[in-house]
This record gives C-alpha cells, structure tokens and sequence, in this order.
C-alpha cells in the first residue's frame, strides 16, 4: 500500500480494493477479461458523452425557437411560418435591422452570436474518442508494472492546491480517484481493461498465476 508499505495485503484484497475505488464489479472485470465493456460500465461512461451533447444542443437551438417565437407572435403568424422568416433576417442583416431596429437587431444578432458560442464550448467537451468506444464496447487487455503519482497545481490565490492521481504504465497515465491511488500496490504487475480510442480505464486486478494473458 502507498501509505503503509508494512501492510500486507493479499492480491484478492488488492483487487477488492480496486474495484471499489474505481467502481466496477466481478461481473463487469469478467466481461472486460472477454474483451467487452459490461452494460453497467457503458451505462455510466455514457453520461460524460450525453451531458455535453445536450448543453450543446440546447444553446445551438435556444436562440432560434425563442426569437421564433416572438417573430410568431409580433406578425400574429404560426410559429412554422416564423422560423424561415427568422433565418431570412439572419442572413440578411439589412433585414433583421430594418425590421427590428438598430437596437433590437443588435440584441437579436448578439444573443445568437452568444448561445452559439457556448454551444461551441460545451462542443468541445463532447468525448468523442469515448463515445465512439462505447459504439464499439471494446476492451483491450494491457499488463505491465504499474505506478501511482500525484501531481499538484497551485491555485493563483494561495488556495490549497489541486491535486491529481493517475496510474502509469509505459506510455499511458489514466487519471484516477484518491481512494485507487491509495489502493493501488505500487509497482507491482497488474492487467489493466482499457479502452482502445479513449484510453479509459475501466478496470484493472493484480497479474495473478491463474489471470488470463493478454
């Protein structure tokens, strides 16, 4: 153990150890050991793909279906009917200030270019590597020596600083939690279940006689 290399610990303990650090189950780890993400890992890695993608969408189309909206109703037309009229003003912006105002018109293009914008970040933030794994729901098998680190990252106020855990191996650094980082033998051989175009770790147990090879 990292903190207290005079404990001993089985490595039927690591492994439980590691597996509630990091939240996968025995079925999950036999369904990695097969080459396949389980449906409980695809469910919850899922959430880091759709939350961005909805912020995304929901600014990329806010602005369109409220000034739609008020089009509708100042020209008293259905909201169908308003919606090519708006995107008539947008591309003509002689159009959008005539029929709105110098005003009006700089608050409609400004809120646009706004909404668009943060959209754009939120777009940025979509893990497309991930998502595309979780189309595929492979596992690849990886084994080596790994190592835990910390790294810390002082904060420009004097605050205390942040701090990251990750495991190496080779080439590799998978972010992890505090509770992996502490439960991980540090430097001894383990099979790491990752996924092949994100790189996420999805589980990992202490290289034993009887563990499956790579």
């Amino acid at each position: 153990m990292i903190e207290d290399a005079t404990i001993f610990r089985s490595k039927e303990q690591v492994l439980c150890d590691l597996a509630k650090a990091l939240q996968f189950s025995a079925e999950s780890l036999e369904s990695n050991r097969n080459g396949k993400l389980s449906k409980e890992q695809a469910k919850k890695l899922a959430e880091r793909c759709w939350k961005p993608a909805i912020l995304t969408l929901l600014f990329a189309l806010a602005p369109f279906l409220l000034w739609s909206v008020k089009e509708a109703r100042s020209q008293q037309i259905s909201f169908s009917a308003a919606l090519p009229v708006l995107f008539g003003e947008l591309t003509h912006l002689k159009d959008l200030f005539e029929a709105h105002g110098k005003m009006g018109g700089a608050l409609m293009l400004g809120s646009f270019l706004i909404s668009l914008g943060i959209a754009a970040l939120f777009a940025f933030r979509i893990p497309f590597a991930l998502y595309f794994d979780l189309l595929e729901r492979k596992v690849i098998t990886m084994e080596g020596r790994v190592t835990a680190r910390e790294e810390q990252t002082n904060r420009p106020n004097g605050r205390d600083p942040i701090e990251k855990y990750y495991f190496s191996l080779r080439y590799l650094n998978m972010q992890v939690n505090l509770a992996a980082y502490r439960a991980l033998e540090n430097g001894s051989i383990y099979l790491l279940y990752v996924l092949p175009r994100s790189e996420e770790l999805v589980s990992i147990e202490p290289k034993m006689d009887d563990a499956p090879q790579s």
